[in-house]
């Protein structure tokens, strides 16, 4: 039965429309904000001075990762430590990795592949309060028309008091 509810939750289309999002990380003062399809599922976790949370839309899949600094540096730094751990994932297809920077985060664009499935991924680093943040979002078996999703969500993705 789980089986088939994950199949049944692949092919179900990810609304067109998008809608604000502002997710208060706890005990810090400020928030995340965003442009998101209506989650159906979504839960914040802390774990001692880190914070966890993940939501998903049908094919659409949220996490956000706010850890104390490493090191000194800002979205760079952030980029730098976290990237090169994330881009050992065997699964990633090295030819479709995209990095690019604005001067509120680093964005790495990639693709993932495992048998007949298939998953569009983009990680935003950045570093606010003396946090670095990876937001990571995935869609699942992506479309030409999720594209308009990734990037309205990219225009909308800001944090702050």
């Amino acid at each position: 039965m789980r089986f088939l509810l994950t199949l049944f939750l692949l092919i179900l289309p990810i609304p067109s429309f998008a809608d604000p999002v502002s997710i208060p990380i706890p005990n810090q003062g400020w928030n995340i904000s965003l442009d998101a399809p209506p989650f159906a599922r979504k839960q914040g976790q802390q774990q001692g001075p880190n914070y966890i949370y993940q939501a998903n839309s049908g094919r659409f899949n949220l996490s956000i990762f706010v850890e104390p600094q490493a090191k000194a540096g800002g979205s760079k730094e952030c980029y730098e430590f976290y990237w090169p751990q994330a881009s050992r994932n065997p699964l990633i297809s090295k030819p479709t990795i995209k990095v690019s920077n604005t001067d509120k985060f680093y964005r790495v664009e990639y693709d993932v592949a495992a048998g007949t499935l298939a998953q569009h991924n983009v990680n935003y680093y950045f570093m606010f309060n003396g946090k670095w943040v990876d937001v990571h979002i995935s869609i699942t078996n992506a479309t030409k028309d999720d594209d308009a999703l990734v990037a309205k969500f990219d225009k909308g993705l800001n944090y702050g008091k």
